[in-house]
Order: structure tokens, then C-alpha cells, then sequence
């Protein structure tokens, strides 16, 4: 298979989606405790920046739903809310 190299037609690195998940649980207890230091070491290892930061936002994704469908809440709802209330609303 051949690829042009440009940011835009690049192929993402083959990730360990294993290891992307627990350095993201990792990040987001650090960051629920207020850490910054083992946040901030969390998200320097060694991953791909993008696959990280998308996977983080699946992870995010995935629990609003979930807990939109737990509170018998409408998913499109709770994102609604959430823009018109912002991070105070978010917890």
C-alpha cells in the first residue's frame, strides 16, 4: 500500500489500544484528584498524541450516554444540556 505524505492522507500509527485506555483511566483519575503532575506524566508517555486524545474523547462520550440512558434521559438532551450548562452542569 503506498501513501502520500501529507498531514492530511497520513495513516495513523498502529496503536495499543490496551495501553491508550489505561494511560486515558490514568489521566482521568489524576485529573479527578487534581494531580497535574501525574496527569501530566500520564499523558507524556509514550503514545500517539491524536490516538490518545481520541480515545479520551470516546471514553467521555461513552459516559454520557451511558449516564443519559441510566437517568432515562435522552442522550440528545443531556448534550444539549451540557452545552447550554457548561463544566459547572458536567458533574
Amino acid at each position: 500500500m503506498t501513501m502520500i505524505e501529507n498531514d492530511t492522507d497520513r495513516m495513523p500509527p498502529t496503536t495499543d489500544t490496551g495501553a491508550l485506555f489505561d494511560t486515558a483511566l490514568t489521566m482521568a483519575a489524576a485529573a479527578k484528584r487534581g494531580n497535574v503532575t501525574a496527569w501530566a506524566e500520564a499523558k507524556s508517555a509514550r503514545h500517539d498524541p491524536d490516538a490518545l486524545a481520541f480515545l479520551n474523547s470516546v471514553l467521555l462520550g461513552v459516559l454520557i450516554e451511558n449516564d443519559a440512558v441510566r437517568r432515562g434521559v435522552h442522550p440528545a438532551d443531556v448534550w444539549a444540556q451540557l452545552r447550554r450548562g457548561g463544566l459547572d452542569e458536567f458533574g
